[in-house]
């Protein structure tokens, strides 16, 4: 897992944490001592930095690949790993930012990228959460932030934040095969399972035979999360009550049956996890193909 997740996962869960900013108390009275007050953060004027890259016309700063690259070096020296070279670390960075790029170009597209006024009011939302704008503004030079550099990365993650819902509402619809498994290592042992099979013993009763833990339940799972290419085809070719034929997997050998197929059901968390990075990779590899990337 790339180690970027560790500052980027605490930087996205305040961000999307954040909640509406509450009306200000219109009751005080000219008598009562007046109270001090902080200036909120300011709207930017938008600006130009110096380009480092640009992503279907949408410019990445050179500042925010530095920043970038500030947060990777902590995060690996956190994590108690060497640190790579100021090559590989801006390879990396820039490889992040070019992602999440993607996103906010492909919400702009939809319609759903954050405006002006979405970003003042995060922002503000997030003074009130941190206690202050002071404690936002301390939070953003721990991290390497400016107010300008801040806000083009709010903007990047809520665009990918909302680019992550259809994403992911896809995966609703997704077919799904509850499957059961006999295995071994030795083939001599599946050719008895197939002959007891074409006599017309049930699968899921000689797989418990195999595994007293689990009964061979593999339980639900759709494409992409469990099987290389070649087995997943063979598998989800399979109708509810059919089998495959023995399948030699990693040296190890296989007979794969189907009790049941079913489309739009809920997925285990797990398997919904795994469903939902395959998703995001899938859709990041397609968006590289068709996507105008410029390296400056």
């Amino acid at each position: 897992m790339k180690k970027t997740l560790l500052l980027f996962m605490l930087c996205c869960a305040i961000l999307l944490s954040a909640c509406a900013v509450p009306h200000a108390d219109p009751t005080a009275t000219p008598t009562e001592e007046p109270t001090p007050t902080e200036t909120p953060i300011p709207e930017p004027t938008p600006t130009f930095p110096p380009a480092a890259a640009r992503v279907n016309g949408l410019v990445i700063a050179i500042e925010d690949v530095d920043l970038k690259k500030a947060q990777l070096r902590e995060a690996y020296e956190q994590l108690g790993e060497d640190v790579p070279d100021d090559a590989a670390l801006r390879e990396e960075a820039m490889d992040d930012l070019i992602n999440e790029t993607l996103f906010l170009s492909a919400a702009q597209l939809r319609g759903i990228a954050p405006d002006n006024t979405d970003l003042e009011t995060q922002t503000q939302a997030l003074c009130i959460k941190l206690g202050s704008c002071d404690a936002l503004r301390e939070w953003q030079s721990q991290n390497h932030y400016n107010q300008d550099s801040f806000r083009r990365a709010l903007e990047r993650e809520t665009a990918a934040a909302n680019m992550r819902e259809v994403i992911f509402a896809q995966l609703k619809d997704t077919e799904q095969l509850h499957v059961y498994r006999i295995w071994s290592e030795r083939r001599s042992d599946l050719d008895e399972v197939m002959n007891r099979l074409n006599m017309g013993i049930s699968f899921t009763e000689m797989a418990k035979n195999y595994d007293e833990v689990t009964g061979g339940d593999m339980s639900w799972f759709p494409r992409g999360v469990l099987f290389s290419q070649e087995a997943e085809d063979r598998i989800f070719d399979l109708n509810a009550g059919e089998h495959t034929d023995i399948m030699e997997l990693d040296g190890v050998y296989n007979i794969f049956y189907v009790a049941e197929k079913q489309t739009g059901r809920a997925m285990d968390t797990q398997v919904q996890q795994l469903a939902q990075r395959k998703a995001l990779t899938d859709w990041l590899e397609e968006q590289r193909k068709q996507a105008q990337i410029e390296i400056l």
